[in-house]
């Protein structure tokens, strides 16, 4: 094969970005306009025509998945020149190429070439013993939120002298008092955190103008991938890499922004041509995915948001089908709608694997999920755990499973110390000694000893007097686990007699389950909405079942767990549920975007701040643009909640899309 054969398969657009070779560039890549393919072309183009060595050329994305798929295809691409000899470019993740240039010059830190590089758990238990040290209560103050927001500094390049000047508050001013130590710490045991690989490779090149100097001679060529979600601290690493001969070519899309709840900064794009001279601009936009349709949807909502740079996306393909929009009753109607028209494209010969789910936040998943287990269909959760296969689900269901059949121990055991009450394994191991001693199961005896503490509930507990007499002749050992045995007594005696979703409101309270993780973070956050989702079916089965609805609750559950193993397709066909964050980069035949309503697309936190708004836009954008064949578009009239239903107003990007490409369908 020969470089021109290669130049040959591209488009003008395509073709102008790959020939571009001096000077800065930008690239503004459409969704499904071939970005991937103009960058490796771009990258064989410079090795195999203008003669620059592998060496000297560095490309850098965001994830490891990203940076491998771009290796190969830039050594397959060698390969069918015969130019496979030459080695390749340099090809990482900003933290791989961070970590390797720290390496390289430990000692301009203050480090030794062995230095370990901390993980979130290693992070969180130095900062626990930092907060320790003060007295601070980690119950009332998470270590992962101290973690992330001292990760959060040194994205913005914030250093702990820095940090009081750029964030306040009652969180602030704690992680204020222990960054200082926390990095002192970390250089102590030579080691340093996850941020630290960008944050001290930053500070490394812009202290020391030598080693700077010899990164820039040997990496002359500089290609970004996604650089829309670029934070501070890697716009200023691309800066300083490419300042010397300005050789950089970066590529992305301001209409994908959707991180900025993780450090990204949308302006870095935006403000490219005003960071550099004499910056070509090349936008590729025509779309080799989607239908007309589908196309034309995706570009009437993003043209609402007032801070884009204008590009209009366009493709060559079929006109298509017409959109669907159906207005469910409920969220389970939603699903069985859903379930129908796959069950039709099924029917259709159309693969499972060529299908997607998508949805705003986790929660959302639950009602789409038992909708497919009763259907029998296999599906994958992309990035996600199942929704009862969640952690906090779990736990909760564990505390159910305790209060409904105080002799299964599976559940006890695994929530005995959730949230954390200092019962390591030494404890548990006791009482369930302490059990064996006098012939009960542990939660018996637990039932039992709550009973030698608290006289007037012996009668409840259901344990006989005998058991109790023994149980209280071994006191004097188990009487330093009296918390323990009260928080479950109290929630077990409680449980008796009582409604699904007024147990879960006792085990929540009497646990401080939600302030054990509550660190103000995303992923917080998704635990407190699949928490909320979860009461709003127990509030369903306690209006439907009453005083029964813990059983019955916990009976559908062993089956959806039971349907969850046995609903697997070896073949790896599966219907793909995930967020619209996760769907990023992906791409179906089919694609269903369930729940477009006010509160959840755009999401009730966005409604208030205009560049929140127009971040939810371009979420929806990102997920119309998925879709290759076939749109369908979602949402429901009103929803269960646990006060019962609510009305739901439809999406204001529903009323985006042209009604002339739309098909409408309701329940009624």
């Amino acid at each position: 094969m020969q470089i021109e054969e290669i130049l040959n398969s591209l488009n003008p657009e395509q073709k102008k970005a790959v020939l571009c070779t001096e000077g800065p560039l930008l690239v503004f890549a459409g969704a499904g306009s071939g970005k991937t393919k103009v960058i490796t072309n771009r990258i064989a183009y410079l090795i195999a025509k203008k003669g620059v060595d592998p060496k000297n050329i560095m490309a850098v994305t965001f994830t490891k998945k990203a940076a491998g798929e771009m290796q190969e295809r830039v050594s397959g691409i060698l390969k069918d020149l015969d130019m496979e000899n030459l080695g390749v470019p340099t090809i990482g993740t900003f933290h791989s190429i961070g970590a390797m240039i720290l390496r390289q010059h430990p000692e301009a830190l203050g480090l030794n070439r062995n230095f370990s590089i901390y993980d979130s758990n290693d992070t969180e238990n130095l900062i626990k013993a930092l907060m320790q040290e003060r007295d601070i209560d980690i119950k009332q103050v998470r270590p992962s939120a101290i973690s992330n927001l001292i990760s959060s500094a040194k994205d913005k390049m914030v250093s702990p002298e820095q940090f009081p000047n750029y964030f306040a508050g009652f969180l602030e001013d704690i992680t204020a008092d222990i960054y200082p130590d926390y990095e002192k710490q970390l250089m102590a045991q030579n080691s340093v955190d996850f941020g630290d690989l960008l944050y001290l490779t930053v500070k490394l090149l812009e202290e020391n103008e030598d080693i700077l100097n010899s990164y820039q001679e040997k990496y002359n060529y500089f290609l970004i991938d996604e650089y829309q979600d670029t934070n501070n601290a890697q716009y200023r690493f691309a800066k300083l890499l490419s300042d010397k001969y300005k050789n950089i070519c970066v590529v992305g899309d301001d209409d994908q922004g959707i991180y900025a709840w993780r450090g990204a900064d949308i302006k870095n794009i935006q403000s490219f041509e005003s960071d550099f001279d004499n910056v070509t601009v090349v936008k590729l936009e025509q779309n080799y995915r989607s239908t007309k349709n589908v196309i034309s949807a995706a570009v009437s909502v993003i043209g609402q948001n007032n801070g884009r740079v204008q590009k209009v996306l366009w493709t060559d393909n079929d006109e298509g089908d017409k959109i669907t929009v159906y207005q469910a009753a409920d969220q389970e109607d939603e699903a069985e709608y859903i379930v129908d028209r796959i069950r039709v494209l099924r029917q259709q010969m159309v693969p499972l694997n060529n299908i997607a789910v998508l949805y705003r936040t986790n929660f959302q998943s639950r009602s789409i999920e038992e909708a497919l287990l009763k259907s029998g269909m296999p599906y994958k959760l992309v990035g996600a755990f199942r929704f009862y296969d969640r952690k906090e689900i779990k736990d909760i269901i564990s505390y159910l499973r305790f209060c409904f059949n105080i002799k299964e121990e599976l559940s006890l055991d695994r929530v005995i110390n959730v949230p954390s009450r200092k019962m390591g394994p030494k404890a548990v191991a006791n009482i369930h000694e302490f059990a064996k001693q006098v012939d009960l199961s542990v939660g018996e005896f637990i039932l039992g000893a709550f009973a030698c503490l608290n006289m007037e509930e012996r009668e409840h507990v259901g344990i006989q007097e005998g058991k109790i007499a023994q149980i209280q002749t071994l006191e004097s050992q188990w009487k330093k686990y009296a918390n323990v045995i009260n928080l479950f007594g109290s929630i077990y005696t409680f449980s008796k007699g009582r409604e699904l979703i007024e147990i879960i409101d006792a085990v929540l309270d009497k646990t401080d389950y939600i302030k054990s993780f509550d660190d103000s973070s995303e992923q917080a956050q998704m635990q407190k909405e699949n928490i909320e989702e979860l009461k709003n079916v127990a509030a369903s089965y306690s209006k439907k079942y009453g005083k029964d609805s813990l059983e019955v609750f916990l009976n559908e559950i062993n089956l959806i767990e039971q349907e969850q193993n046995k609903n697997q397709d070896e073949t790896g066909n599966f219907i793909n549920l995930m967020t619209l964050h996760s769907s990023k980069g992906l791409e179906f035949n089919y694609v269903f975007m369930m729940g477009m309503e006010e509160g959840l697309l755009p999401h009730n936190r966005a409604l208030a701040d205009e560049n929140e708004l127009e971040e939810e836009r371009r979420l929806c954008y990102v997920g119309i643009t998925r879709a290759k064949l076939k749109l369908y578009l979602t949402f429901a009239e009103r929803r269960q909640t646990r006060e019962g239903y609510t009305s739901q107003i439809p999406s204001r990007f529903l009323g985006e899309i042209p009604q002339d490409i739309c098909e409408y369908y309701s329940y009624a």
